[in-house]
């Protein structure tokens, strides 16, 4: 059986894990903070399912140019020959798992995948004939050290509570990856499982994770991970890579896979705000407001209008800031500024700070005991007790 401190005394891999834990909550609330319209939100998410697809294959050395697989993985055609219908069986595939997402993980799942990935592939195949009988494919059948080791595995990550399903998810791919399989399609298998582990845990990002993109373009170090897993100068049963090594290689995969959701969200945000007509002091203000705006997204509506919280958007984001900026960043009335200001001060979100020319408006905080608020104190503010009197008019 395998059990959790099998895993624990090889794992060291916390600083890895944390950028990368970190990276995907602030995600998460970023996807949900600029609020993307579900037509965008359901494009994006075919977009990877298609991306998925489309890498998954080219790792298995079956290159088809990415219009056919959208058009295969849309049903707007119809699949011909075996590299053809191998993307739409890997289709099947990923939808057999999605309907399995409330189950637990086991090697039943796996022998599925085989079945509907390479039996279905060739024996539904056109091209097999009476005369062509080599296509016709029999369901393979796992050695017993493997299934062993599938069914310890599986029951060790429906049970584990310690780690991170995005550290499980690594651990579930590398495992696969290491086991005497099938004598075809592993790495699809594999890269298969994860996304429905992350997904079955909500870790896929609303389904834009493509994880399979970033292994591509890594394929030659990646797959020295499962192809090269042993160097001559080991005893024959040492692994050349640890558990940790994958784990860690992994790790770095999916931060950089996180980091390209990052840039397509940011490009959607400025599209909302018409980013390129904005002025090089607003641009400052909204990339900002990008990634940082989630923050105050928790104050209700009816506390704070939408102008009122891109004022303390502005504030959080310079550390202060005057009525006169204001009017020249949304070009309106003063007055207009002026009510903003008087409602935020009487309940107690701002505060003065100088007077005459110097007056400017900071968060207020440490008066107003707002805990809540705590988080998005300027750092400047939170560091320095004097403000120098700065005359912004």
């Amino acid at each position: 059986m395998i059990l959790i401190n099998k895993y624990e005394a090889a794992l060291s891999i916390d600083e890895v894990f944390v950028q990368c834990k970190h990276q995907h909550d602030e995600l998460v609330k970023i996807l949900d903070f600029i609020d993307l319209p579900p037509n965008i939100k359901e494009l994006e998410k075919q977009n990877s399912t298609i991306l998925r697809n489309y890498y998954s294959n080219a790792l298995s050395h079956n290159l088809l140019d990415i219009k056919t697989v959208k058009y295969i993985v849309n049903r707007n055609i119809k699949p011909n020959g075996l590299s053809e219908r191998s993307i739409y069986q890997q289709q099947k595939a990923e939808d057999f798992l999605n309907s399995k997402l409330y189950e637990p993980i086991s090697l039943s799942l796996i022998y599925q995948l085989q079945k509907i990935l390479i039996a279905e592939l060739y024996n539904r195949n056109g091209e097999s004939t009476l005369f062509n009988s080599n296509n016709f494919k029999q369901p393979e059948k796992l050695c017993a050290e493997s299934e062993m080791e599938l069914d310890s595995l599986c029951e060790f990550l429906n049970s584990d509570n310690e780690f991170h399903p995005i550290i499980q998810s690594w651990m579930l791919l590398f495992k696969i990856l290491g086991l005497p399989m099938f004598s075809e399609g592993k790495s699809k298998i594999a890269s298969l499982m994860q996304n429905f582990w992350l997904k079955k845990h909500g870790m896929d990002l609303q389904g834009l994770l493509s994880i399979e993109h970033d292994l591509y373009l890594n394929k030659n170090d990646y797959q020295k991970f499962f192809y090269e897993n042993r160097r001559r100068d080991l005893a024959p049963n040492e692994d050349a890579y640890s558990l940790n090594d994958q784990i860690s290689f992994g790790l770095n995969l999916h931060s950089a896979q996180l980091s390209r959701i990052y840039n397509l969200l940011q490009t959607y945000f400025r599209k909302q705000v018409d980013f390129d007509k904005l002025k090089p002091r607003q641009k400052n203000i909204m990339n900002y407001v990008f990634k940082r705006g989630y923050r105050l997204k928790e104050i209700d509506e009816s506390i704070l209008n939408k102008r009122q919280k891109l004022i303390m958007y502005i504030i959080q984001h310079r550390g202060f800031v005057s009525t006169k900026e204001l009017v020249s960043e949304f070009e309106c009335n003063r007055k207009t500024i002026q009510r903003d200001f008087t409602y935020l001060l009487d309940t107690k979100l701002v505060k003065v700070i100088g007077q005459g020319s110097a007056l400017r408006y900071a968060l207020n905080l440490n008066e107003n005991n707002e805990s809540s608020l705590n988080d998005y104190q300027s750092e400047y503010l939170k560091s320095t007790d004097e403000i120098p009197q700065i005359d912004f008019e």
